[in-house]
């Protein structure tokens, strides 16, 4: 097999990455899962990344994914031994051992606990997911949409409590949202076990990948290299000189993407092109936070309900933003704007890393973004697992209007 190698030089990308596709939803943030990263990498050595044609089409792959609180995940961080106990409680189950991970979702910390769980098992890593962004439930996956089966679920807590489950796919989150909280407030998960061959249909393809491109560019502009600062290390790119002159790659190294962006315009402006290159992202609008506070909405799934207004600096609109911890819609002067399952983010225009919620105090400045989620989420399927009604708002999404 061919294939990218991570190391731990990747992590800086790889968490800033992860924290564009949480959709807002940092909490306190996941450095210290990219710190833990780089320790597992540092001990294994880098990790295969893989295109899932590339793998025989009978190889046994598993996706793994954490569920619960990050809050709890910072405090009760995992050992590294959670990935070998669910690879074998699956192998007792399913007659073979798991030869590939794949990431349940590659967004917020579980765009890196698969890469360390394939390190620590010595498996290659897919690159794909099933969510292409963070969803509540773990349930909601093209996985699911393609008829693959959630369970067995094998759940291990901090504690190295071990259970395998094996019931229909809401039933089995509610129970190990359950065990979740019984446990301390986080669990790893090994789930939809199948053959490399269904993953044709099921997966969103380049998910790691891009998670990686777009982690290079917030690591390029992020002011004195933010990221890899928080993690004791150096940035995978050269951070931009405050002197326009100065060229980025004059010291040896990869210039990086979109080098040409960089001498013109203000960083902000440089930043939202390249993201929107890289992920198709398009500016809904920006400018200073006014409020943060309850939701107008009734919670439906786990989460933090808050509301946001943002004062647009150029139109003078009003943008306010809905979330259960994941911001789900945007609505401009009253008017929908963007909606689940497209992603919605917010960048931190002083520090330019993306912010949320919980982060915001008024007066802040933001740029809110809209990424297109995969087509197949803006199917009539993909709606009514993930679509505004799936959250509680009786709202048509804005693909449906023509339909």
């Amino acid at each position: 097999m061919t294939g990218r190698f991570l190391s731990a030089a990747d992590v800086p990308a790889l968490l800033a990455g992860a924290e564009f596709f949480s959709t807002s939803a940092v909490e306190e943030g996941i450095e210290f899962a990219g710190v833990w990263l780089q320790d597992v990498l540092t001990h294994t050595g880098p990790v295969q990344l893989v295109a899932a044609d590339e793998l025989d089409p009978d190889t046994l792959c598993v996706a793994i994914g954490a569920m619960g609180s990050t809050v709890t995940m910072s405090e009760l961080p995992p050992s590294g031994d959670e990935p070998e106990m669910i690879t074998r409680s699956l192998a007792d189950r399913l007659g073979s051992p798991p030869a590939a991970v794949m990431p349940l979702n590659a967004a917020n910390v579980n765009a890196l606990y698969p890469v360390a769980a394939a390190a620590v098992l010595g498996l290659p890593l897919i690159d794909c997911d099933g969510m292409g962004r963070v969803f509540p439930l773990i349930h909601q996956t093209t996985y699911e949409l393609a008829g693959m089966s959630l369970t067995p679920l094998a759940i291990v807590s901090t504690g190295h409590d071990l259970t395998l489950l094996e019931t229909s796919s809401t039933r089995a989150e509610r129970i190990a949202r359950s065990m979740a909280r019984a446990a301390g407030g986080w669990l790893l998960c090994g789930m939809y076990p199948g053959p490399a061959r269904r993953l044709r249909e099921a997966a969103i393809h380049g998910s790691v990948s891009r998670v990686l491109d777009v982690g290079q560019v917030l690591c390029t502009y992020a002011p004195n290299g933010v990221h890899a600062r928080e993690l004791g290390d150096v940035a995978p790119w050269p951070t931009p000189s405050a002197t326009p002159t100065r060229d980025p790659a004059s010291d040896g190294r990869p210039p990086g993407p979109h080098a040409a962006h960089r001498l013109t315009t203000t960083p902000i402006e440089r930043l939202l092109r390249a993201l929107s290159e890289v992920t198709g992202a398009e500016l809904v609008g920006g400018g200073r936070v006014m409020e943060v506070g309850p939701s107008v909405g009734q919670a439906v799934y786990p989460g933090n309900p808050i509301g946001t207004v943002v004062h647009d600096q150029d139109s003078g609109h009003l943008i306010r933003l809905e979330a259960y911890t994941e911001l789900l819609l945007a609505l401009t002067d009253g008017a929908l704007t963007a909606a689940v399952p497209d992603l919605i983010c917010m960048l931190d225009r002083g520090a330019l890393r993306m912010t949320g919620p919980e982060r915001l105090t008024v007066g802040d400045q933001v740029s809110v973004l809209r990424v297109p989620a995969a087509p197949v989420w803006h199917t009539a399927p993909g709606l009514a697992l993930a679509g505004p009604r799936a959250f509680g708002y009786p709202l048509r999404h804005p693909c449906e209007e023509g339909r």
